[in-house]
């Protein structure tokens, strides 16, 4: 009865014990998080930032979606970072990081760090990563148990305006050869975990095989007390049988006495017998007692062994898990250096031929210089030698109309006015072809505000403005640089066309707009404008020609000009890495579009 009581009693406290780990387990995970996002405040905390930042808040960000996000915001309702506000945001990806003084991002997320380094490059912010390979990133935190280590990346810090401070140096560990040697001291706590584990087991073995052997004592003594009771047992049958007897003789006086007197003889020895048999049963009692007190006692011992046992157990799995984190940690390490080595070996060998290509390039842009020179050379002088004799011919014509005029008749004067019309047509093609060939040639180049040009350009339209009762919309456009004199033929021949091309009995209306895109296969923010009007539209199939030289989509009759205005609005665009495109429903109006790089 009492082995089993002893079996229900270790069974108990094993489950209690379970359910006290079970127990504890979320509560140490909970004290990690809280500790994880203390280590983050305090490393943000001991970083000096070398940027004119007047943002009021303290931003951090955390990369990807983390728990951790939940932790930083409870605790920034209790503390600041450099006498600020703590404020913390959340960024699905890496292209939304923007105007944050620190970002956190845990390895688990799979982010590349340095993707992540070339996109705050240059923004004055830290960079705290977890458990990420060394010396990867500016911090770089590592879990140790229940604990927390970091190394910090000094040369990263700096190339970004960041100065960590000397306790934060201090403190971190700074090398691989620390790494190693802090694997090696949870090597050596391991082994000696282990050997106390072993030394444990033993004693719970001896204790098991004192227990066994106490065990048979009591079951021998419990033999004992039967044997014992069966004799008392005779004994008692015997008196019943002498009393019995002497009931029977009470007729014969001395027989009775002397049978009175056998009777007491040998009732008082077998009470004798039976006072020394009960001073054995007490002392084999207390005896018994004190083995019970001592199997209380072995089983106490025995409890706390079993709980100090399941502690070191799970000591071991923990120190095992970080065995096995440091090794995958050293194994990445020496996978990176591998990669590194690979690489630079690879780009030694692409630069070397990028060198050779850039020779080629900057061969080949000078021999076009050349003939860009030679092309504007032959430029001027072919207009220069056309409108020479061109001035002849309208001069001649001029004499000829004043000199002759009486004397010639009505088709020789619809014929020189006809000549002498095209001659000023001819004139004006040879001008803007000559303007053509110098545009994107302007080497000055400065910040101009958009709202101010768009407000002089209304201002020298003013006349056909109010003759055409136009009105032009525009706000809050951007201040851009290049240069001034491109950037106002690039406006004005999009707003005239705009004023020009409008529907019978119909007044204009301009709107113009601006907003910030990232093109296509590009990496770069563009400023893209928009113009839009209400008149007649631009068919579909004149998508390709619209922006080519001299085309003309309208009979001179019906609108005037040269067919030369977009051309110049193209090639202004792209001189400054834009690009100019439209979008038109007939009878309904057009939108012109152009990109400038921002």
């Amino acid at each position: 009865m009492r082995i089993k009581t002893f079996k229900y009693a270790l069974l108990i406290v094993f489950l209690a014990w379970a359910f006290q780990i079970t127990a504890q387990s979320p509560l140490n995970e909970q004290i990690k998080r809280v500790k994880r996002a203390i280590f983050i405040f305090n490393i943000s905390e001991q970083i000096q930032y070398k940027d004119t930042n007047t943002n009021p808040n303290f931003i951090i960000g955390v990369l990807g979606k983390d728990r951790t996000i939940i932790d930083l915001k409870s605790l920034a309702q209790k503390r600041k970072i450099k006498n600020k506000p703590v404020l913390v945001v959340s960024f699905n990806s890496i292209k939304d990081i923007t105007d944050v003084d620190v970002v956190y991002v845990n390895s688990n997320k799979n982010f590349d760090v340095n993707y992540i380094l070339n996109k705050i490059s240059g923004n004055n912010t830290l960079l705290i990563t977890e458990d990420y390979p060394f010396n990867s990133s500016m911090v770089n935190i590592v879990n140790i148990g229940d604990d927390f280590q970091y190394e910090i990346n000094e040369s990263l810090q700096l190339s970004n305006n960041i100065i960590p401070s000397n306790s934060l140096k201090k403190e971190a560990i700074s090398s691989i050869e620390k790494w190693k040697q802090l694997f090696q001291d949870t090597e050596n706590k391991l082994q000696e975990t282990t050997e106390e584990l072993e030394i444990a087991k033993d004693d719970i073995k001896n204790k098991e095989a004192n227990i066994t052997n106490q065990k048979k004592t009591i079951k021998s003594i419990n033999s004992k007390i039967v044997e014992q009771n069966d004799v008392l047992e005779t004994q008692k049958s015997e008196i019943n049988e002498l009393i019995s007897l002497a009931e029977f003789q009470k007729k014969k006086y001395s027989e009775k006495l002397t049978i009175e007197k056998q009777l007491e003889a040998r009732i008082l020895k077998q009470i004798d017998s039976l006072n020394r048999k009960q001073e054995h049963i007490r002392e084999n009692n207390k005896t018994i007692a004190l083995q019970n007190q001592t199997l209380k006692q072995q089983e106490a011992d025995i409890t706390a062994k079993t709980n100090k046992i399941n502690t070191v157990n799970s000591k071991l799995n923990t120190q095992k898990t970080i065995n096995y984190l440091l090794g995958l940690i050293i194994l990445i390490c020496l996978i990176a250096a591998i990669l590194l080595y690979r690489n630079y070996t690879a780009i030694k060998f692409l630069n070397k031929d990028l060198q050779e290509k850039n020779n080629d390039i900057y061969n080949k842009s000078l021999e076009i210089a050349s003939k860009n020179k030679e092309l504007e050379e032959f430029a001027y002088l072919t207009s220069h030698d056309l409108k020479e004799p061109l001035t002849t011919i309208s001069g001649l014509i001029d004499l000829l109309q004043d000199e002759y005029k009486d004397k010639l008749d009505e088709d020789a004067l619809m014929s020189m006015a006809f000549i002498s019309k095209s001659s000023n047509r001819m004139r004006n093609l040879i001008d803007s072809l000559l303007e053509y060939s110098r545009l994107g040639k302007a080497s000055e180049k400065k910040t101009i505000n958009c709202n101010t040009l768009i407000a002089d350009i209304t201002a020298d339209l003013d006349h056909a403005i109010y003759r055409n009762k136009a009105t032009i919309n525009y706000a809050d456009l951007p201040t851009v640089r290049a240069s001034q004199v491109e950037l106002t033929v690039l406006f004005q021949n999009l707003i005239n066309n705009a004023i020009k091309f409008k529907k019978p009995d119909v007044s204009p209306i301009i709107n113009i707009s601006c907003t910030t895109t990232i093109p296509e296969h590009q990496t770069q923010v563009f400023w893209q404008f928009k113009i839009t009007d209400n008149g007649i539209g631009i068919k579909n199939k004149h998508k390709d020609k619209i922006f080519a030289i001299f085309q003309r989509l309208h009979s001179r009759e019906t609108y005037e000009g040269t067919g030369i205005g977009l051309a110049f609005c193209k090639k202004i665009v792209e001189s400054l890495g834009g690009q100019i495109w439209f979008e038109s429903t007939i009878n309904e109006g057009t939108s012109f579009y152009f990109t400038i790089p921002k």
